[in-house]
């Protein structure tokens, strides 16, 4: 998977506003849709990639096109690399170490967050959830060390004007094996077998 040098991500809360900005984005400038189309609760998303003024160029036409319907948008130009894959679809493992666990309102909100996190915080980002199975809203998980998981969700906090856009977060100081191998696996419900969990008991 090639990294765009940017990204960005325009969310709406309408589906015929969603693909007529998409239209008119690719038009403004040479830039790719990563990913675009409908998510749970209704959203239309468009996420984009290319050169850091091809996607300012793109992005700044989709606001402009999609403002009645925006609910939020991000631009990152140099965005990490975890984060771009994660974004995605990669995922991480985590071990036995901590975890912290953030949910958010939006993706737009996550991938600015996730972005700041992994940049100054010594954490692997396990996995970005976005918007699908979660009712539009989005999580991101990283593990490490206690206070790198940690200084992420403060990171993840200080990168974002309105804080109110966070729904919950926590911190697992030392994750039960049993429950790391089924995140590892999916932090879906249905492809994961509860079942198996504290089968000693």
């Amino acid at each position: 998977m090639k990294k765009q040098p940017a990204l960005a991500l325009i969310e709406l809360d309408s589906i015929p506003c969603g693909i007529l900005t998409a239209d008119a984005m690719l038009k403004e400038a040479p830039i790719s849709i990563l990913k675009s189309g409908t998510v749970h609760n209704g959203k239309y998303l468009i996420l984009l990639g290319g050169s850091v003024a091809s996607v300012e160029m793109a992005f700044s036409k989709g606001l402009a096109k999609g403002h009645e319907h925006l609910l939020d948008a991000v631009f990152l130009p140099d965005i990490h690399p975890s984060v771009y894959a994660a974004c995605l679809g990669e995922r991480q493992t985590c071990g036995s170490e901590a975890l912290s666990v953030i949910e958010m309102a939006t993706v737009a909100a996550i991938l600015q967050s996730a972005d700041a996190a992994v940049k100054g915080a010594k954490v692997e980002l396990v996995e970005l959830r976005l918007a699908d199975d979660l009712g539009g809203k989005s999580i991101a998980i990283y593990s490490g060390k206690v206070e790198a998981v940690e200084m992420a969700l403060n990171l993840s906090e200080q990168a974002l004007d309105n804080r109110e856009i966070i729904l919950s977060q926590s911190i697992i100081p030392s994750v039960d094996p049993e429950l790391a191998e089924q995140i590892n696996t999916s932090s879906y419900f249905s492809k994961t077998d509860l079942a198996q969990l504290n089968q000693g008991e």
